[in-house]
């Protein structure tokens, strides 16, 4: 499975930016049951999930918060092929699309040989351009992860400090984490919090043309503010910087690069040959994050975020939501949501439909849409029912369009239990 898959998880510091700023923060003894499932336009990915959350205070100074989370993908993830499909051939033993980069003695080189036959002899490159093709190949994967959020308050200032562990395992694809974050009360009025966060992940990638695993790991540091101006207004400024450092080239995804096969004494003989998304071991990031929710009255309230984020690879993006909760009488709430994205490409991504599309022998090199530039609008629209003071059911729509013709939905059902 893809190593860029989403990873949920409980760690404190993994939705810096997004998470949702409460009003009122108060912790309750409850157990969560959610289903989903996500879908993709063009037969792409689908997903369907399952999670139970349990959350439980011991007397007022800790709280331990449990999450179990179990999906299973299919579809297909798009990338580039030959269109003999020998490129996209995978070993007996893979459960998902990666292409199959061999030369006629079965050892793996840089450059994917493509393993049809011209002239007699295995993988010699390709002449013509409408030989290759960008198209899906099939996956298929599931995923078990678990994850830990310790809560401890100190008695008198109600300090909070909440430590985090994570652990999720798919066939291909290993993470374990671990954070740390403590709340200050700067005074005994509790309206005003500084926040100081650290996570780091360790991640586990299995090439199967290598077979072998590699190794990148993600490192993360925050510091926030938070300010409570009256009884329905408060906001939040935090400050984040991520690092990611290791194996980070993806090995389901393909580029075209063009060489020179010509002796030195012959003039110039281009072809084209199917290789690996390769990009820089070392990822830096950083950005800015505000948030303010607003309570308008018993009934109503509102939510606006907006995050900014750039990177060492020339991505940088700029995310702005509202959101907003309206109780229907004494038994419904509806929560409708708008979020706005924009992102600018990474310096060595080339789309696959773009004019110039083909790479160099050498440098970075990667078609991934996800390092590309685009804009996209979601929607969301979530209604509560409050069967009693301990049961509330839950139903959530979501619907994003991206730029680049990529359409994503998702339907989210849900029930807590408050004991």
């Amino acid at each position: 499975m893809n190593k860029n898959k989403p990873v949920l998880t409980l760690i404190a510091l993994s939705s810096v930016a997004s998470a949702v700023l409460p009003l009122t923060a108060l912790a309750e003894d409850k157990v969560i049951i959610q289903a989903q499932t996500y879908s993709e336009n063009e037969q792409r990915i689908k997903i369907k999930d399952g999670k139970v959350i349990f959350e439980h205070d011991f007397g007022a100074d800790h709280t331990l918060n449990l999450e179990y989370n179990w999906d299973s993908v299919t579809g297909a993830s798009p990338t580039w092929d030959s269109t003999t499909g020998a490129s996209s051939t995978v070993e007996s033993d893979a459960v998902s699309g990666p292409s199959q980069c061999v030369d006629e003695d079965g050892k793996y080189y840089q450059l994917c040989r493509d393993t049809r036959k011209i002239d007699g002899i295995v993988g010699d490159g390709h002449k013509d351009l409408n030989e290759l093709v960008y198209r899906n190949v099939a996956l298929e994967d599931f995923r078990n992860s678990l994850s830990a959020l310790y809560t401890f308050r100190t008695p008198n200032a109600r300090d909070e400090l909440n430590l985090g562990l994570s652990y999720s395992k798919e066939d291909d694809f290993i993470n374990s984490g671990v954070s740390a974050e403590y709340l200050w009360n700067t005074d005994s009025t509790k309206n005003r919090s500084i926040t100081f966060g650290a996570s780091y992940m360790k991640n586990e990638v299995y090439d199967y043309l290598d077979k072998k695993w590699n190794n990148f790991d993600l490192s993360n540091m925050q510091i926030g503010i938070t300010q409570v101006f009256n009884p329905t207004l408060v906001a939040k400024f935090s400050l984040y910087t991520m690092l990611e450092k290791g194996h980070l080239s993806n090995p389901y995804f393909n580029v075209i690069r063009k060489l020179n096969v010509a002796q030195a004494d012959q003039p110039l003989y281009f072809k084209y040959y199917i290789a690996r998304d390769s990009r820089p071991d070392t990822r830096k990031a950083g950005g800015v994050a505000m948030q303010a929710s607003k309570s308008f009255n018993h009934d109503n309230a509102a939510q606006v975020s907006y995050r900014y984020y750039q990177d060492s690879w020339g991505v940088n993006s700029h995310t702005a939501d509202i959101k907003s909760y309206h109780h229907l009488g004494d038994k419904f709430r509806i929560n409708p949501a708008l979020r706005y994205y924009h992102q600018s490409a990474a310096n060595f991504f080339k789309a696959h439909d773009a004019k110039d599309y083909i790479f160099d022998q050498t440098g970075f090199a990667t078609a991934d849409h996800r390092l590309g530039a685009y804009h996209s609008w979601t929607t969301q629209l979530g209604l509560e029912y409050l069967a009693s003071q301990a049961t509330t059911w839950n139903i959530l729509l979501g619907r994003q369009t991206q730029s680049s013709g990529l359409t994503m939905k998702w339907l989210h059902f849900g029930v807590q239990y408050k004991y």
